[in-house]
């Protein structure tokens, strides 16, 4: 029962930064080049984490590696996609990306040793550890947009 309502907590907070990303699609319309790219990348990922709460609790544990390994490439590449004077509108991306860049770099990599404890757990086939390691990326997402994203 417990394992359900943690399930059931991790997927309503991934709807809900589903939700607050809703306002931005619109002004995504306008994204080139670099930009563009990162926030598809991102928009990928956001799938992938919601894709993967779906599946916390049941054997799917080929499909979780492989979503987390998708997130994780993004991850490893993320920090590259931020070069400097790539702010401003239509990017969402905070000027602490620039001005805290080492911050930057460590919140991908926390984000990145996050998704190795994930697709570790999924290939072990360690449904709790699982749940465990899903929690641990989704406070990784968090943790970074809440720093280094404009709402």
């Amino acid at each position: 029962m417990k394992t359900i309502l943690s399930t059931v907590a991790i997927a309503a907070m991934v709807a809900l930064t589903g939700l607050a990303t809703a306002p931005h699609v619109a002004a995504h319309a306008n994204a080139t080049g670099i930009v563009k790219e990162r926030m598809d990348n991102f928009k990928a990922s956001q799938g992938h984490l919601k894709a993967i709460s779906r599946l916390l609790g049941s054997a799917e544990f080929d499909e979780i590696t492989s979503r987390a390994s998708a997130m994780r490439e993004w991850g490893v590449a993320m920090p590259a996609a931020f070069p400097e004077g790539s702010g401003g509108a239509p990017s969402d991306a905070a000027p602490a990306i620039w001005t805290d860049n080492a911050g930057f770099v460590t919140a991908a990599g926390n984000h990145v040793a996050a998704l190795d404890e994930l697709i570790a757990a999924a290939e072990a086939g360690d449904a709790g550890a699982v749940g465990n390691a899903f929690k641990a990326v989704a406070g990784t997402c968090k943790a970074c947009h809440m720093k280094y994203r404009q709402f």
